[in-house]
């Protein structure tokens, strides 16, 4: 019995070092496949087209008319895949809704999208009409949302990305204290859909929408 242990752990390294070109092919299809998801990501959207469904349609409440930058920044601390997203109110581009920074990387188990807040949301605003401000962009400037990860699916047409909404944490208005954040993303050639709801404690929503969770933006300019 003894002598029987090196071969099953020769046996045992053979069989490991037979994976090691299939994963390699795997991760080479990870990394095209985000070379795709970055060429198609950045640009300016609104869902104007939704709103106005909506208003065919009589659904009450309307999505309210959005419209979003994204751009890829130019700043050497966070290599070059990294993606300043801003989203504003359609007809008032001064009232902006939200801002962050969304870095992707490929593991062996696909495309994830790190998830960042700015530290000074308001010195960023409106950055994405002067992408070169990002160049002096630091990593003090930014503060990592730990577990709101997302995560990246490819389809025959789009990318699917959602979040683990029991290990992402935050504060929404009206919740008496942290909830869960559920994210998920649908991203096409054109096209881009964003839904983000929370839940408190015990499990009750308290921002967002069940009836159509996401708000659909069409791309105007890449």
């Amino acid at each position: 019995m003894v002598e029987s242990r090196p071969l099953a752990a020769l046996c045992w390294l053979i069989a490991a070092g037979s994976l090691l070109p299939a994963c390699a092919s795997q991760t080479k299809r990870h990394e095209t496949e985000l070379a795709q998801l970055l060429h198609w990501l950045p640009g300016s959207y609104d869902n104007a087209a939704q709103a106005q469904t909506d208003a065919q349609q009589g659904v009450q409440p309307p999505h309210e008319r959005l419209a979003l930058a994204i751009v890829a920044l130019d700043a050497p601390s966070f290599g070059r895949d990294a993606f300043y997203m801003q989203e504003m109110a359609a007809d008032d581009p001064r009232r902006v809704m939200s801002q962050k920074v969304l870095t992707f990387h490929v593991t062996d188990q696909g495309i994830v999208a790190g998830v960042w807040s700015l530290t000074d949301p308001r010195r960023w605003r409106d950055a994405h009409l002067n992408p070169d401000l990002f160049r002096g962009l630091v990593p003090e400037d930014l503060a990592e949302r730990p577990g709101c990860e997302l995560r990246w699916q490819k389809t025959a047409d789009r990318f699917l990305g959602a979040n683990e909404r029991a290990r992402c944490r935050g504060n929404a208005p009206g919740a008496d204290g942290p909830v869960q954040i559920e994210s998920r993303v649908e991203l096409g050639a054109d096209e881009l859909a964003l839904a983000e709801l929370a839940y408190d404690a015990s499990g009750r929503l308290v921002q967002g929408r069940q009836d159509e969770p996401f708000y659909r933006f069409r791309k105007q300019a890449p």
